[in-house]
């Protein structure tokens, strides 16, 4: 296999993993794993489907990692301080997720084991419950890890501009992600929180790396590579 068969299936790999990743990230969101009050979630807890979670959750991590790699990779300015921190903040994204539910997960089950138990107090259950409701605070907390998101998007979008690879399209999506995701932030710190918030913003990451995957799918490396670094 030539050099440049091999960058081609880099890319097309690439483009595979952004898939995967917008599609384990839906369906962690389908998989029935929240419960309503924090008693409810001890009280039902099913050790299978949270393994499935975590399972979930770890590939989406994977897949995005190694999506942003191939990224990098096609990207023509790829050895810039706007790419590089670019995938410093969305390993930063895609990491720290995983590990705070991977942990949550835990402590979820050691919870609902002793709420659930035979021989559990009442006091026993309401501490079960209380410390439940600080691992759903600690995970609910995690939105602001989020912030990393936008902020490497738009610096992806940063490098691609004026790019043979991907479309300015593309680009302008990246910076109108970014700077919609920074006002909504600034009025949630306000106590405003706009209607279909989440999904505008899910709606607008899945459409950048959809796209993005699409055209990395479709990339020359070589003529990538001849543009100025």
């Amino acid at each position: 296999m030539s050099g440049r068969q091999r960058r081609g299936w880099s890319s097309r790999l690439g483009a595979l993993f952004g898939v995967l990743f917008v599609f384990l990230y839906i369906a962690r969101y389908l998989l029935p794993i929240e419960a309503e009050t924090p008693a409810d979630s001890l009280a039902t807890n099913d050790n299978r489907l949270a393994i499935i979670f975590g399972i979930v959750s770890t590939l989406g991590g994977i897949f995005a990692i190694l999506y942003v790699l191939s990224l990098r990779a096609a990207i023509p300015r790829r050895g810039s301080v706007l790419t590089t921190a670019a995938v410093v903040f969305a390993i930063i994204s895609a990491i720290v997720p995983v590990v705070v539910n991977l942990a949550a997960l835990q402590a979820t089950a050691s919870l609902a084991e002793v709420y659930n138990s035979s021989t559990a107090t009442a006091v026993d259950k309401a501490a079960a419950v209380v410390s439940e409701r600080a691992v759903e605070a600690g995970e609910e907390a995690l939105f602001s890890v989020f912030i990393g998101t936008p902020i490497a998007i738009g610096l992806f979008s940063g490098s691609m501009w004026k790019s043979k690879v991907f479309p300015q399209w593309l680009t302008y999506e990246g910076f109108a992600f970014s700077a919609g995701t920074g006002v909504a932030l600034l009025l949630v710190a306000a106590g405003v929180v706009p209607p279909g918030l989440g999904f505008a913003f899910l709606g607008l990451l899945f459409l950048w790396v959809l796209a993005s995957s699409a055209y990395l799918w479709r990339s020359d490396r070589d003529t990538a590579s001849a543009e100025p670094q």
